[in-house]
């Protein structure tokens, strides 16, 4: 009871004090809400201009055919939002245009287009592609192999009602007008369950990462990277402080008093870690909370997990400022060092966020070395938790790896630190 009292008592002490570094604080606070508010709106409005602008290839379209077909291939492109369709005249014209690299293909519908899918016969459309651009050429291409698919469907579901009436004797007696008549009504409801059946497909296609976890996409989930990170690195910038505080009690002679009263050494290193943890806990809570609010970045579905992250970021971070305190010769060389750490750890770490996923699951060797740190670990946890929906279970891994430095780093403190 008195190890919890002591330590309560000395934390107490110690939040006292570090209300009064508001330049500390600042730093903690104000200035990772600065920066991740300038990415963040940066972000944001590079993704508004790009829905606001999504044309980014040119074609020229020539339709030679009259039909029905041709038409609805016509406006088939003209919906599809990377594409800015023109119309030459001619298709010498729309070929002079790709040569001249003024668009990135000329597709030319035949005249005789519509009649030969109505007769249910091999037809050709041509597609000239500017061989100087290959990857956007590949992106025409595939665009229009999926608009003549849905072409082919239509003309392939009018050959069949057609050739089921004529088969099973049913219009027989009717003249030519009704039976046209009947074709295309039939045709136009099996086209209206289709349409259905795509909007709310039978088999739907779900994305996953390598775990199994579903990923969804957006801006928004970005943010579950890049607000996390930048959190993370400036969690970190309490390591100097902590070891400064620790130093400089030494320094003035605090300590000594301390372990002269009833309060055991162990009490005062828990009581500081106490105090820098509930830092951290107000800090990632401040810092989360307004990504969510401003920029409407998730925060998944398990918040036990997201609190026991956050609890044991704090540990982490807490205990490697005790370990700085233990090898610092003094409270300016802890605060330095810390300082220096803290941007070091962050590159390594993967806490600047450029990429969409984070550092560990790329392939390069640098993947490699951020795992030797805490703000990977972190960082890989709170993107699971916030964009992949992923369970407590889930992070589980990376919560035993932030707990397990933490109990490491402080053992190697307490074994190393003098209070005189």
């Amino acid at each position: 009871m008195n190890f919890l009292h002591h330590t309560l008592t000395v934390a107490g002490k110690e939040i006292q004090l570090l209300l009064r570094e508001r330049g500390g604080l600042a730093v903690l606070f104000l200035l990772p809400l600065l920066v991740g508010s300038l990415y963040g709106t940066m972000q944001t409005q590079i993704t508004r201009d790009a829905e606001s602008n999504p044309i980014f290839l040119t074609v020229a379209l020539v339709n030679q055919d009259n039909g029905i077909f041709g038409q609805e291939l016509s406006k088939a492109l003209r919906a599809i939002p990377i594409l800015e369709v023109i119309t030459p005249a001619t298709p010498a014209e729309a070929e002079r245009q790709v040569a001249e690299g003024d668009v990135t293909a000329a597709i030319i519908i035949p005249a005789d287009f519509t009649a030969q899918v109505d007769a249910y016969e091999t037809t050709q459309l041509t597609v000239i592609l500017d061989p100087a651009d290959p990857t956007r050429a590949e992106i025409v291409n595939g665009i229009m192999q999926s608009a003549v698919a849905e072409v082919t469907i239509w003309g392939e579901v009018q050959y069949g009602v057609r050739t089921v009436l004529l088969e099973s004797d049913l219009l027989d007696q009717a003249d030519p007008q009704a039976q046209r008549a009947a074709a295309a009504q039939s045709l136009g409801v099996i086209m209206t369950r289709i349409n259905e059946l795509r909007n709310d497909p039978l088999i739907r296609v779900s994305s996953e990462d390598l775990q199994g976890a579903t990923v969804e996409g957006g801006i928004t989930v970005y943010f579950a990277y890049l607000f996390p990170g930048i959190t993370v690195m400036f969690v970190f910038f309490i390591v100097g402080m902590a070891g400064e505080s620790l130093l400089r009690e030494r320094e003035t002679g605090t300590l000594r008093r301390l372990v002269a009263a009833p309060v055991s050494k162990a009490a005062v290193i828990a009581g500081k870690v106490l105090a820098f943890t509930l830092l951290v806990c107000l800090q990632v809570a401040v810092l989360l909370g307004v990504a969510h609010i401003a920029f409407q970045m998730p925060l998944g579905d398990e918040p036990l997990g997201l609190v026991l992250l956050t609890i044991i970021l704090g540990l982490v971070a807490s205990a490697l400022g005790m370990l700085v305190a233990s090898f610092a010769k003094s409270a300016k060389q802890a605060d330095s060092v810390g300082t220096i750490l803290g941007f070091v750890l962050a590159g390594l770490g993967g806490a600047i966020a450029i990429n969409q996923f984070p550092l560990t699951r790329s392939d390069s060797p640098m993947a490699i070395i951020a795992q030797l740190t805490p703000h990977s670990h972190a960082i890989e946890a709170f993107y699971r938790l916030m964009a992949e929906q992923a369970s407590l279970l889930d992070v589980l891994p990376q919560l035993a790896i932030l707990l397990g430095m933490a109990l490491l780093f402080g053992a190697i403190a307490a074994r190393r630190f003098r209070f005189e």
